[in-house]
């Protein structure tokens, strides 16, 4: 029986099915984005840092708040698998989405956590090298909703897209989430297994 315990502690730790693993990490290129004290960010500054990297926008009703709030439960945990774990939450609604707003969103849940945002021109190249979505398809006025995704990018310390974590959907809220216990499970499983 002995035997059998240490047989499976010895075996290596398996991803969850929440998590896309990319075979080839995906260097990233041409980003162009704007942080909330007006600094650039670019491809640059994802290098030396794991970044989970998610979209979205500061009047979202629901998968942005809760997001955010479930990656501040557990932002100290990441930092404890890596001291270099950054969140960087990238609006794709410049129009609303000012600096200050941005600033002031993002430090309610973390004042660590990164906020950037840019023109669409600029803005959508990088979300979909970060392999996420967004789409604005009512701008009548100043109240209008925004569909994006629900992901979690993972950007290792070389800047390539290392990995994606996927939402599932929550039977309370009615919203997909990501679930935050095995995002930092696997995050840890990545980051030791990182060269």
């Amino acid at each position: 029986m002995l035997s059998g315990i240490a047989w499976h502690h010895s075996q290596p730790k398996k991803l969850s099915e929440a998590v896309v693993l990319y075979p080839e990490p995906r260097p990233l290129s041409g980003i162009d984005l704007t942080d909330a004290d007006g600094q650039p960010l670019t491809e640059q500054d994802f290098m030396g840092h794991w970044s989970l990297v998610f979209v979205g926008y500061t009047y979202c009703p629901d998968i942005c708040p809760t997001t955010l709030a479930d990656m501040a439960a557990v932002y100290d945990q990441l930092k404890q698998a890596s001291a270099q774990a950054q969140l960087v939450f990238v609006s794709a609604d410049p129009k609303r989405d000012t600096q200050e707003r941005l600033k002031a969103y993002t430090a309610y849940f973390n004042p660590e956590f990164i906020a950037v945002t840019a023109s669409h021109d600029k803005l959508m190249p990088a979300v979909q090298q970060l392999g996420l979505i967004y789409g604005i398809y009512e701008r009548e006025g100043s109240d209008y909703l925004v569909d994006h995704s629900a992901s979690i990018a993972l950007v290792n310390p070389d800047g390539r897209l290392h990995a994606s974590f996927r939402p599932s959907f929550d039977e309370q809220t009615q919203v997909p989430l990501v679930d935050n216990g095995l995002l930092v499970q696997d995050f840890g499983r990545i980051v030791n297994r990182w060269r």
